[in-house]
């Protein structure tokens, strides 16, 4: 079995939602701060397959670098954004929610390794 982009996302998403929980059900975090986090950390990894299949895919490595830096300066701006903003997110459950991503990618590759 191959490595898969969707299936990571898949693990993400339901990790976001398992902490989302979590979060509701204790009270400890915010579930604000942990979905934002799981959207900071998707749209970078949708970006990043976006980039990916631009330039290496259908071969135009030009388009590279200008996407990087646009994605780079889209994300630092609406992390800027979220945490300037009245109210800003929980950083606990923005962290929490992020950290979804290695672990679905960390889950995914165990996943793969084990089915080889």
């Amino acid at each position: 079995m191959k490595p898969s982009v969707s299936r990571i996302q898949v693990r993400h998403w339901g990790l976001v939602v398992a902490i989302g929980l979590l979060a509701w059900g204790s009270g400890a975090f915010g579930v604000g701060g942990t979905l934002l986090g799981g959207f900071a950390a998707w749209g970078s990894l949708a970006s990043f397959a976006g980039i990916f299949h631009a330039a290496v895919i259908q071969h135009r490595p030009r388009l590279a670098i200008p996407l990087l830096s646009a994605k780079l300066l889209a994300l630092l701006g609406l992390t800027w954004f979220a945490f300037t903003a009245r109210r800003h997110p929980d950083p606990i459950g923005f962290v929490l929610g992020v950290s979804c991503l290695p672990l679905a990618a960390v889950w995914e590759a165990l996943r793969v390794r084990e089915s080889e």
